[in-house]
């Protein structure tokens, strides 16, 4: 398989997708930067072609672009899907790397959804849908960025709006990212290969947003003492993605597969794995997406 894939990266301006994006540009791969503001994707792609070029890496053939949208507005889901199904005859990989903690909610937006669940669930899941046909003609293959939480769907209150607690919130949202994963790789299998990955606790340090996004309160006392003990570089997670986009001959060989960093893992995941409760929430997003 040639490495001269196009790969797009939700998430692009975040620790472990910029880590991706940069290892993948670095390997040839033409990489597309997803974000919400072109003003954050433009400095985010002029960065790795600084880092390729500070390490002798001519990137001449190598295509860098950006692409935005919000993931929490569905018009701008659609609006971004067609134009990279306009923009790039050959989606070879999706990466997505988005969603995050957001306190004091619910914050609800204009279109009725969760702010968190619609970032993290609804939005990608959109967002893969209209790309489906385009990647099935390249064997594509979807790389889910996991959190390894797991919390009962509430199916009285999927988007926890009612009763919401925001770490309950949160974990249900990427409990609901590794449910959909399955039931893609069980769909779509011998078409497109998904495989989710889970890549520890990733912080870039030297981020001038970090701050920004650093939770408030015990929740936030907790992620500084893992950030000062546990926490490893953004190329600790962007060289086995790129391992695993760009190095495996037979794709389906992966499909369903579950990796922390490097290595796969054999146990099977709770959420992965439940194909009743794949199937509901499947086609619950399916009726949310219209």
């Amino acid at each position: 398989m040639s490495n001269k894939q196009t790969i797009l990266i939700a998430g692009s301006t975040g620790n472990i997708g910029g880590g991706a994006a940069l290892a993948l540009a670095k390997r040839g791969a033409n990489v597309v930067l997803l974000g919400r503001k072109l003003e954050t994707l433009e400095p985010r792609a002029n960065s790795i072609r600084v880092a390729l070029s500070e390490a002798r890496i001519d990137y001449e053939d190598t295509d860098i672009a950006t692409l935005v949208v919000d993931f929490c507005d569905m018009e701008s889901v659609k609006h971004a899907a067609a134009e990279a199904m306009k923009r790039f005859p050959k989606i070879d990989g999706l990466i997505l790397s988005v969603g995050h903690l957001v306190q004091n909610g619910p914050n609800i937006l204009p279109n009725g959804h969760e702010l968190m669940f619609a970032t993290s669930v609804i939005g990608p899941f959109l967002f893969t849908q209209l790309l489906l046909k385009r990647m099935q003609k390249s064997n594509g293959l979807v790389l889910q960025v996991i959190a390894p939480f797991y919390n009962e769907i509430d199916w009285d209150d999927i988007e926890s709006i009612r009763n919401h607690k925001p770490v309950i919130a949160y974990n249900r949202a990427k409990t609901c990212e590794r449910i959909i994963l399955g039931e893609l790789a069980r769909r779509y299998a011998g078409r497109i290969s998904s495989v989710a990955f889970n890549p520890s606790f990733i912080i870039d340090k030297s981020d001038p947003e970090l701050k920004k996004r650093w939770p408030k309160g015990p929740f936030g006392f907790m992620w500084w003492i893992f950030a000062l003990f546990f926490s490893k570089p953004p190329a600790v997670a962007g060289e086995p993605i790129a391992d695993i986009i760009l190095s495996h001959q037979n794709r389906s060989s992966i499909n369903g597969a579950l990796f922390k960093l490097n290595k796969r893992i054999d146990k099977p995941d709770k959420a992965m794995n439940d194909e009743v409760l794949g199937k509901r929430l499947w086609d619950e997003l399916v009726r949310l997406t219209g």
